[in-house]
């Protein structure tokens, strides 16, 4: 505690100037006396309406004693600088007084900055000072030359006349007052204002940059490039550059561009009239292979979608590295599949592909890296029956023994074995899960539509002769989709693919049919025509096309649609509709009108929804009504589960199942049935 109070007493004692032993001993303290202050490392020169005060002064103290301290001061007299000029200070520290003269200056110049030029002038402008009775205007040839008198004015801004275009000046200005002067503004470079760039080109452009060229601009220092997207208003300062050309990055891949190029001289605040503005793109973005899978004789492709692209280049090889040849080019409005015909088989194949786009003359390119697949060999579609070869054996199947109405009503000899429910060759590639959906008659032909319950494949239209009951080929998709329903309207078939209906001429049938081949792929619509639903079933009835969508719980509208220009593009208008039982699986009409319903749930009785049957109403065909009624129901017939698409040739009803793709249905049937219209209509 004593130890405490000593060094605390020493601080006071120190602070009021009296010097004690360091030891602590307890020696008599002589005092010291101030004999003199002096005014060091204080500002001269204070700025107009600047505040200055005792914090700005700073004092040695000179002690009897020969020591000197240093200290600010107690007190000191009120400095106005709101006053230009000279003024003399009391400044006060203890007993002793000193005066202290201050010279009040202008401020410093700030702001200066080239305001309006031409290609041998430049106007430069600067804050005014409320202080400066004029400005001085001091240059050098170089930032941190000898700098010399050039003008004075009166007002804040001076014009330089005479420029040589190019060259730089350098400025410093200071305003003045009387007899006093501000401290130099900061140096600000100098020159007339350059000519506008001209000869603006692309060089080159990949997916986020684009290198671009230009003619030398006469009288520029440098070069500001702006860029905005087409879509976007607004311009944006990419960068600037002394030299002819720069390389905009951070762009997106696949997208349009607005550029300007302005000369600028000094500064970028010089800036000549913009350049006319350029149009150019970046690169699409890098296609990426999804799949590459080796089929019989051939490899399919397939990508995902890339923005920007405008077409695709497929090229295949058989060394990863090099040979690679074009194998195909493929739009951007085609489906993002492709498969390359004519290779042999059990040998690997090197697949890349590229991205293509074209803007302002120029082809814009984005590649892929490489996949590789080996070819193998398929398995032609089966064409016996999956189950039931024979009609016997048919008659002891479940769906014969427990169904009563449909071994009461079904036409053996007119029913058609469904094709592929062994095995479907796919296009080159084989799936033994195929799901029957759809029927329909067009012409020669039973049209039987169905989709892959692995997801392997694409879709596939079975082409069965329609007097013999044969199979005679397969039409692919170009898509996985479930083909929940067909129609044809007498020239186009119309094919249920989502929420629209995918069509295509009776022309690709017929071709497909007589090609001889094991398959035709569809690349091509004619025309793809959108829906408000997902759409599970199609009819053509009335010169219309009647489409409407599956719901387990709620019932829901089927619409009609007139058809516009049917033997060219096909154009849908809907014209009607008409409110449709749950669980609608297919709807078929015949000639006197009476409408049969084919509904279906589940694959055996105790699932939720359970339901198989036909039934038949008999609507009111009045089509001037946007609204139609079909009335009560008139019949149910029962069937075997999973009853699907539904079509009425002659005198006869067709009724196709997906129960044969399904393992737990006890009562699959593997075929299209047919039972007598009459029969089963009441």
């Amino acid at each position: 505690m004593r130890r405490k109070i000593k060094v605390l007493l020493f601080l006071l004692l120190l602070g009021t100037g009296i010097v004690t032993s360091i030891q602590g001993k307890a020696a008599e303290a002589e005092e010291k006396t101030i004999v003199q202050i002096e005014v060091t490392d204080t500002a001269l020169e204070v700025s107009y309406g600047s505040q200055f005060d005792v914090s700005d002064v700073n004092l040695l103290v000179h002690y009897s004693d020969g020591t000197v301290a240093e200290a600010k001061p107690d007190a000191i007299s009120i400095v106005d600088t709101s006053k230009l000029g000279t003024q003399t200070i009391t400044i006060q520290y203890k007993e002793m007084m000193v005066e202290y003269t201050l010279l009040i200056v202008p401020r410093q110049v700030t702001g200066v900055r080239m305001k309006k030029g031409t290609k041998t002038t430049m106007t430069v402008t600067w804050d005014a000072l409320e202080e400066a009775e004029g400005y001085e205007i001091y240059t050098a040839a170089k930032e941190n030359g000898n700098y010399t008198l050039k003008g004075s004015t009166e007002k804040n801004e001076y014009t330089f006349e005479n420029m040589e275009p190019g060259k730089i000046i350098y400025v410093k200005i200071r305003a003045v007052s009387g007899d006093v002067a501000g401290d130099d503004s900061e140096v600000a470079p100098v020159a007339p204002k350059p000519d506008k760039v001209t000869g603006i080109q692309a060089t080159g452009a990949v997916k986020t940059k684009i290198t671009i060229t230009w003619t030398e601009a006469a009288g520029a220092t440098g070069y500001a490039i702006y860029y905005r997207l087409a879509s976007d208003s607004t311009y944006t300062l990419a960068g600037t550059t002394e030299k002819l050309t720069y390389q905009i990055t951070g762009l997106k891949a696949g997208q349009d561009y607005y550029i300007m190029v302005y000369a600028y001289a000094a500064d970028i605040s010089n800036l000549s009239d913009p350049s006319a503005v350029s149009f150019y793109g970046t690169a699409p973005k890098i296609p990426e292979i999804s799949e590459l899978k080796g089929g019989d004789k051939r490899v399919k492709v397939y990508w995902k979608k890339c923005t920007g692209a405008e077409q695709f280049r497929i090229y295949i090889s058989t060394s990863a590295s090099d040979g690679f040849t074009l194998a195909a080019t493929v739009s951007s409005e085609e489906p993002r599949l492709y498969g390359i015909d004519g290779l042999l088989q059990k040998k690997k194949y090197y697949v890349k592909m590229v991205s293509v786009r074209t803007v302002s003359g120029m082809e814009l390119t984005s590649e892929s890296t490489v996949k590789n697949a080996t070819t193998k060999k398929a398995t032609a579609t089966s064409t016996a029956a999956k189950y039931y070869s024979t009609k016997k054996k048919f008659q002891n199947s479940p769906a014969y023994k427990k169904y009563k109405a449909f071994r009461k009503q079904i036409v053996y000899n007119k029913s058609y074995i469904v094709p592929g429910l062994k095995v479907t060759n796919v296009a080159g590639f084989n799936t033994t899960r195929m799901v029957p959906q759809s029927i329909t008659f067009a012409k020669k032909y039973l049209l039987i539509s169905a989709y892959d319950y692995s997801k392997a494949q694409e879709s596939v239209i079975y082409i069965m002769e329609r007097k013999t009951r044969e199979y005679i080929t397969s039409l692919v998709l170009p898509h996985k989709g479930h083909v929940g329903g067909m129609a044809f309207d007498g020239t186009n078939l119309w094919i249920a693919y989502g929420k629209n209906l995918q069509c295509i001429k009776y022309s690709v049938v017929k071709n497909a049919a007589l090609s001889g081949k094991a398959y035709t792929e569809i690349y091509h619509f004619t025309t793809v025509a959108a829906m408000p639903e997902t759409v599970s079933y199609v009819a053509y009835y009335q010169d219309r096309v009647w489409a409407g969508a599956y719901n387990e719980k709620s019932k829901k509208y089927m619409y009609g649609y007139s058809i516009a220009s049917k033997t060219g593009v096909p154009v849908l208008t809907q014209t009607n509709r008409m409110l449709m039982p749950n669980r609608t699986q297919g709807v078929a009409f015949t000639t006197e009108g009476k409408m049969i319903i084919s509904r279906s749930c589940q694959t055996k009785k105790g699932r939720s929804g359970f339901i198989c049957r036909l039934e038949t109403y008999n609507p009111t065909w009045n089509l001037s009504n946007y609204s139609l009624k079909k009335n009560k129901r008139k019949k149910i017939v029962k069937m075997p589960p999973m009853n699907e698409g539904i079509a009425i040739y002659g005198a006869y009803t067709y009724i196709i199942y997906e129960s044969p793709a399904f393992f737990e249905c006890p009562a699959p049937v593997d075929r299209v049935a047919a039972f007598k219209t009459k029969k089963i209509s009441g």
